[in-house]
């Protein structure tokens, strides 16, 4: 598996880390697998490897079980997917 790639930011506002995720995501074909993090107390305190498996994990988990947001955000965007069922537990999809 390749290594994930990860963008951690430190000192942006919310509308700075929005207009440099799209920024980025502009300039990469699909798939595009990215982390974008902000530092926080606990993780500037943190080695950054140690970081960076704590944030892999959690996004692992996150594509795994994507918010009920998210869910709704890929259905309208895919009307495709409004006509599939959808997986169940352990289907690996």
């Amino acid at each position: 598996m390749a290594e994930q790639r990860v963008i951690i930011m430190h000192g942006f506002p919310y509308e700075e880390i929005d207009r440099v995720m799209r920024a980025v995501k502009g300039e990469f074909p699909p798939p595009r697998d990215f982390i974008f993090a902000k530092t926080t107390e606990n993780s500037l305190t943190m080695k950054v490897a140690d970081l960076i498996e704590d944030l892999t994990e959690d996004h692992t988990y996150l594509k795994e079980n994507p918010p009920d947001f998210v869910k709704k955000q890929r259905k309208k965007s895919d009307p495709a997917s409004a006509n599939q069922a959808s997986p169940g537990p352990g289907d690996g999809s």
